[in-house]
């Protein structure tokens, strides 16, 4: 299989984003801001998000791909589905996993769309105890999940390991706590976790961002689980923290701090394999 430069990868994945929101409505939006209240109509533009995120999934795609190999890959908590879209358009096998038990009646058409494209959609918890599925894959991909989970990680990381071939991989793509925006607004006294205002707006369970990380804490959770870590990435992908001239010029520490401090970069990702005994 052609490994495709980002130019290619980005045709692919904006049509993708393109199929996923003709299924978009207000609902689905006011049901998912009702437990994350910045998540909602006219505060967050998911349009915007997910076509400025094809940085994200190249990278991912990018971590994996094989030419020589047809990989079967499923992505845990694909949520919009873009990326497994993505990846079946590109000829792989696909499937994403998503708790359907929290969505309602508005998500329907968007998750039917997703499987008449081809890609299967198991309804799985993995963070619940135990939690599996009748196969496993090639490639496993967590993309900007672990940070919405407020509790120990010891479930989640048992079970997708168990989703794992012998010679699998797992990514894992998180927020780096330690980001250079964040770390100059904490010296002028605001937190760089959620607002508590933001709490406060949500209903229970708050779905935002509980726990963001530092390399340290990726590192260490992958060790916890047996992993080994093949390779990590750091990188920015919002537009305006991609460094440039215009950067350089207005922000000048910053565009230091991102060019030569790699873990001041907006997300983190690894790529592990299990742990040879």
């Amino acid at each position: 299989m052609k490994l495709l430069s980002y130019e290619k990868f980005e045709e692919v994945y904006q049509e993708s984003v393109r199929t996923v929101f003709a299924h978009w409505t207000a609902e689905m939006q006011g049901e998912l801001a009702a437990h994350c209240h910045s998540w909602g109509p006219g505060l967050f533009d998911f349009q915007n998000y997910l076509r400025v995120s094809g940085i994200r999934f190249y990278k991912a795609y990018r971590a994996f791909a094989r030419e020589d190999e047809r990989q079967r890959v499923c992505d845990v908590g694909g949520f919009w589905g873009v990326f497994p879209l993505t990846l079946k358009k590109l000829g792989y096998e696909v499937a994403m996993t998503e708790a359907l038990q929290y969505y309602g009646e508005s998500f329907q058409g968007l998750f039917k769309c997703i499987a008449d494209e081809g890609v299967e959609i198991f309804d799985y918890d993995p963070f619940e105890p135990d939690a599996r599925l009748p196969e496993k894959f090639d490639v496993v991909t967590v993309l900007a999940v672990l940070e919405h989970y407020p509790h120990s990680l010891k479930n989640f990381m048992t079970n997708v390991r168990a989703l794992l071939r012998p010679d699998g991989v797992l990514y894992i793509e998180v927020p780096n706590i330690a980001y250079w925006p964040k770390r100059v607004a904490l010296l002028r006294g605001q937190t760089p976790h959620a607002q508590a205002a933001e709490i406060f707006l949500s209903d229970v369970p708050f779905i935002g961002h509980h726990h963001e990380f530092t390399i340290k804490e990726l590192r260490d959770l992958a060790r916890l689980s047996g992993l080994s870590i093949l390779k990590e990435d750091f990188y920015n992908y919002t537009p305006g923290a991609l460094p440039g001239l215009r950067m350089l010029l207005r922000s000048p520490f910053q565009f230091l701090a991102f060019s030569f401090l790699k873990d001041a970069r907006e997300c983190m990702t690894v790529l592990c394999r299990i742990e040879s005994v």
